[in-house]
């Protein structure tokens, strides 16, 4: 339910307030021809109506509040704590040939000469050393992908491995 609101809780009470001041209204008519009496009856009835709608519809808006403390809180997807979330530790402390021969294809794409390459503690994840540089480089997707700045910001764990 994405409502907080209950439209019926709030619907009884207005309508048991009106009935309450209809009915002190009309008490006051009847005072004038049939005597007080008759009056503090009218306005007894209306008063005992009237707080009954409203009790009930108090009870429906509390349990609309019992109801929204039950439902679960649902927080805007973010997808890089998602990504960050899934670093995985790995056991492997070596780059396995395959591996190699992507990193090595990419880097010749974008004509830079790979010095060495190096495994991380996070499974899908390498180090690679150019031209004095180092960049970390992501193999968890289709193709390889070199983290940018932005991308090693979000993720403390890997930009430890840079700095």
């Amino acid at each position: 339910m994405t409502r907080k609101e209950n439209a019926i809780g709030k619907a009884l009470q207005v309508i048991g307030a009106i009935i309450v001041i209809a009915y002190t209204f009309r008490a006051f008519s009847v005072i004038g021809d049939f005597g007080g009496g008759a009056g503090f009856d009218v306005f007894l009835q209306g008063l005992i109506i009237g707080m009954l709608l409203i009790g009930f519809g108090e009870v429906i808006l509390l349990m609309q509040g019992l109801f929204n403390q039950r439902e679960p809180f649902r927080p805007v997807e973010d997808t890089e704590t998602t990504r960050r979330g899934t670093l995985a530790k790995t056991s492997e402390d070596t780059v396995s040939l395959e591996t190699r021969n992507r990193i090595m294809e990419h880097y010749a794409k974008l004509d830079l000469i790979v010095d060495d390459i190096e495994a991380t503690p996070y499974d899908g994840y390498m180090i690679v050393h150019h031209d004095g540089t180092r960049d970390i480089v992501d193999l968890n997707n289709w193709e390889v992908e070199i983290l940018s700045d932005k991308a090693l910001r979000n993720q403390p764990e890997l930009r430890g491995l840079i700095e």
